[in-house]
């Protein structure tokens, strides 16, 4: 490439697209990305990217223009709770966490492999997820506890004794 042709391609970018840019008249953003896609020059397409990059378009035009006819539009606090489970807490907010409950149950029923059912007086519904034998019965308190990876153990008061468990309602 000499530069010559660097040159002209440099001033054909200067002579089409920063005026326009300049006066906030391009409005299609694909359409100037495409225009800076089919430059042969790499140093002239790099500045065509940058004065693209440059304009700032509303944020409303952004919000709109992201949003297909498939998704939703998130609330802003369902943004920002998006994979916060992540982010390592700070010592207060470890501190207001719950970390074990304690229910009473009011059904038990079990699976065809012989997994408790189990719904608590709140309304909640729990499903066995090991093998493990545990005895149960309707009125009992039990305190289920966290565990490390979203794992939640069901356990009798005074008791070492526990069973794997995932909430279903």
């Amino acid at each position: 490439m000499t530069a010559m042709n660097l040159l002209t391609g440099t001033a054909l970018i200067s002579g089409l697209v920063f005026p326009l840019l300049a006066l906030g008249q391009t409005t299609n953003l694909a359409a100037d990305i495409k225009v800076c896609r089919q430059i042969s020059q790499d140093q002239a397409r790099l500045t065509c990217f940058d004065a693209l990059s440059q304009q700032k378009p509303s944020v409303s035009k952004l919000a709109s223009t992201s949003v297909t006819a498939g998704q939703v539009a998130l609330t802003a606090q369902q943004i920002d709770t998006f994979a916060k489970e992540q982010v390592i807490k700070t010592s207060e907010e470890r501190a207001n966490e719950i970390n074990s409950i304690t229910l009473t149950i009011s059904k038990l029923s079990k699976t065809i492999r012989g997994q408790w059912k189990i719904t608590f007086e709140n309304g909640q519904k729990w499903q066995q997820k090991d093998s493990i034998k545990f005895k149960l019965k309707i009125g009992q308190e039990v305190i289920l506890t966290k565990g490390a990876l979203s794992a939640v153990f069901l356990q009798k008061e005074n008791a070492n004794k526990r069973m794997k468990v995932k909430r279903l309602k």
